[in-house]
């Protein structure tokens, strides 16, 4: 995490503000690769049934 913000460049304002931009690209990321996962993996069925 420290060489993340090292090598992120402007003053400690701006820094901040990348970090949380690049945080909640990443969790866009993964929301969609689960979704994308679930709808590849679910067979439709029902469990138990």
């Amino acid at each position: 995490m420290r060489r993340l913000w090292e090598v992120l460049p402007g003053p400690a304002p701006v820094k901040t503000i990348e970090l949380v931009v690049l945080a909640a690209v990443a969790l866009a990321i993964l929301f969609f690769l689960f979704e994308w996962a679930g709808d590849l993996l679910d067979s439709g069925g029902v469990i138990g049934a």
